[in-house]
Order: C-alpha cells, then structure tokens, then sequence
C-alpha cells in the first residue's frame, strides 16, 4: 500500500493568542502532518500575522484567509474539500494534541485497513488550567483494538460518544462517501459522523490521552447546549437522518437511545455548567422531556446546597434517562484510578 499522507485541517476565528499553543503541538508530533490547512474564519484580530509567523517552523502549512465568517463547521467542509490528504485530522485553534498521536493513529489505520477512523482518549481542561475529567466516559478496551461494524452495533447498545474529534484521525474516502461535513447537523455533526463510520466500517480505538479539550464555555458544543430550543432541533434534525438510513447503518432500535443519550448529555451541561452557578429547572426538564415529575424533581434536588444539589440532580436523570451502562462506567472510572499518574 502507498505511504499514507496526513491533512490536517485547523480552522481559526479570533484565537490568535491560543494559536502558538496549537501550532506548536502540531510541530511536536513525533509524525508530522504532510499538509496543514490553516483556515482563518475573517478573523479580527493578528490571527493571520501570528499564523505567518509560524509558516517557518511548519513549511507544509498553507493559510486560507476567508473574506466572510462562514462559521466552523462550513470552515470545517472546506478544510475536507481542499484536503490532498487519504487521512484528516480535523484540529481546532484552541486545543492541542499531544506527540504521538499522528504516529499511533496512522499505524493503527494502516495496521486496520478497513477502519474508517482512529479514535484515542481526551483530557477535558477548564479555562483555568484545571483537568476535570477524561473522554470517553467509557473506554472501548483497555488495549489498542480494532473495532468490525458488529462490534461497534454491540457497543452502541451499552455506550456512546466514543470519539472525540480532538483526538481522531479520519480515513477522507469514507468521509465524502458519507457525505462530509452536514452544515445542517451544527454542533453534532462530527459526533453524528464518527458513529455512522464506525457502523459501516468500523474503528480503532487507542488507549491513553492523545488530545487535550481546552473546554471553551463560548465554544460551539458549549454554547450550544446553552440554547435549549437550538439543540432540541440540531438533535431532531439528527434522529431525523439517523431514520432515514436505518439498516445502512444504524439500528433500528438506535434512534429513541440517540435521542435520549442527547438530551441527557445537554441536561448534563445545565446542571454542571450553568450560567451563574443556578441551574433552571424549568429548562432542565423542558430539555430532558421529563414533563411535570421532571420539573418537581428538578426543583427538589436544586434547592439543595449547590453542590449536593447538583449531585442529586445527576443521580435523578442518570438513573431516570439511563444514557450508557452504568457497570461499563463503573469499570472505566476503576481501570482509569489504577493507571499511573501522568
């Protein structure tokens, strides 16, 4: 087989003091990338001449300077349409990747040829440098492994979201076959898309964390969750697609789980994340579709101690929703505390 040749696709709109950071973990990677898209989004401030800067230590990257803000996922289907590349990485300006990640992906998909992607773990990372979690929630193994279209159905059944994009090398080919990057699936577009590969071609996943989630509260997933009425159609018009390709892919049982497994992860978000510290529980409820019990609960567990309110209100929708099989969250959340440290 031929060499495989990287494309890493990294759109930028006014993160020119974030830039050097993920530039200079692209310059790191034990593989580097072949090609490098740098697809500033019109930026307003020296998000170009930062960029330029940079060209220096990273010869392979060209800079795409739009004209008009088209937004990140339409800035993300250019970057897969310019790409030369037979594997994309689709970065973002505010996150970083760590060394080997390219090598390891790249011999995982040439060790696995029929996968359509390689998928590793994620360090979540609050604005103020504090690590607060690690993705996915549940591991797919503890050891590298490649995953068949049954295997990934068989765990769709019991989890969920086993890709995250920051840490995710792509196959381009199955990519434009299905379709690309949908602009109408906004925020749940790349998530929507590793689950229809893994389904009709399957995965690699590798253990350890190969990509870090500088979480951005302004972010696109972020923000998103934040606009109830906004996610309740993105995830609509998601069920919508995954209906109508039924079989070829998904599951006949997948729609209502991708659905509830959405809601909870959106209510999840308000809970935790809330503007101000005060979740609503009129909004929590409206997002989990609970109705009337949903809301008296809501209400029963926030007027708790923030935080054992919190924590009460996660119990509730955890075990009302059930999102992923809680023995496989237990079992990660164990394997994960008798790792090393580092």
């Amino acid at each position: 087989m031929p060499a495989s040749r990287l494309t890493v696709v990294l759109p930028n709109y006014n993160h020119g003091r974030l830039l050097p950071r993920a530039l200079a973990a692209l310059a790191a990677q034990e593989r580097p990338a072949d090609e490098i898209l740098l697809i500033d989004d019109a930026s307003t401030d020296d998000s170009l001449s930062v960029a330029a800067v940079w060209q220096a230590r990273l010869p392979q990257m060209r800079i795409i300077a739009q004209s008009l803000n088209a937004g990140v996922v339409a800035t993300l289907r250019r970057g897969l349409a310019e790409a030369t590349g037979d594997l994309v990485y689709l970065g973002a300006a505010d996150d970083e990747t760590r060394p080997e990640l390219f090598a390891r992906a790249i011999a995982a998909l040439e060790a696995h040829p029929r996968a359509a992607l390689a998928t590793a773990e994620v360090r979540l990372v609050a604005p103020d440098g504090r690590i607060f979690g690690l993705r996915p929630a549940i591991l797919p193994s503890q050891e590298e492994a490649y995953f068949d279209p049954t295997a990934a159905a068989d765990l769709l059944s019991r989890a969920d979201h086993w890709v995250v994009t920051v840490a995710a090398v792509w196959r381009r080919g199955p990519m434009l076959e299905a379709g690309g990057i949908d602009p109408e699936l906004g925020a749940l577009v790349d998530s929507l898309l590793a689950r229809e590969l893994s389904l009709r071609h399957g995965f690699v996943f590798l253990p350890g964390v190969l990509g870090i989630w500088h979480v951005n509260p302004a972010g696109v997933s972020r923000s998103t969750a934040a606009d109830p009425r906004t996610t309740l159609d993105l995830v609509a018009k998601a069920r919508a697609r995954i209906e109508a390709r039924i079989g070829a892919p998904y599951p006949a049982w997948y729609p209502p789980v991708f659905e509830r497994r959405n809601r909870f992860a959106v209510a999840r978000l308000l809970v935790t994340e809330a503007p101000g510290g005060r979740p609503d529980p009129a909004v929590i409820a409206a997002m989990t579709g609970g109705g009337a019990l949903e809301l008296m609960a809501m209400r029963a567990a926030l007027r708790l101690p923030a935080a054992l309110g919190r924590l009460a209100a996660l119990g509730w929708l955890t075990m009302r929703m059930r999102p992923m099989s809680l023995p496989l969250l237990i079992r990660t959340w164990l394997d994960r505390r008798r790792r090393p440290r580092g």
